[in-house]
């Protein structure tokens, strides 16, 4: 499926999801790992567009 038939997560999922990566992190009372990392940077990109395009809506 391409990218411009692909659902965009809503604000609160991405949010959930990022929280989640850190809870399971801080459970195991350790840093993110690499992976982690770069997952957590696509999320907060993802949210903060997801969040972006729904003030443009809003306006």
């Amino acid at each position: 499926m391409s990218a411009a038939h692909r659902e965009t997560p809503s604000p609160a999922a991405l949010n959930n999801a990022i929280r989640t990566l850190w809870a399971r992190a801080g459970e195991q009372r350790r840093p993110l790992t690499s992976d982690e990392q770069r997952i957590y940077q696509v999320l907060v990109a993802a949210w903060t567009e997801a969040t972006q395009a729904g003030q443009g809506l809003a306006a």
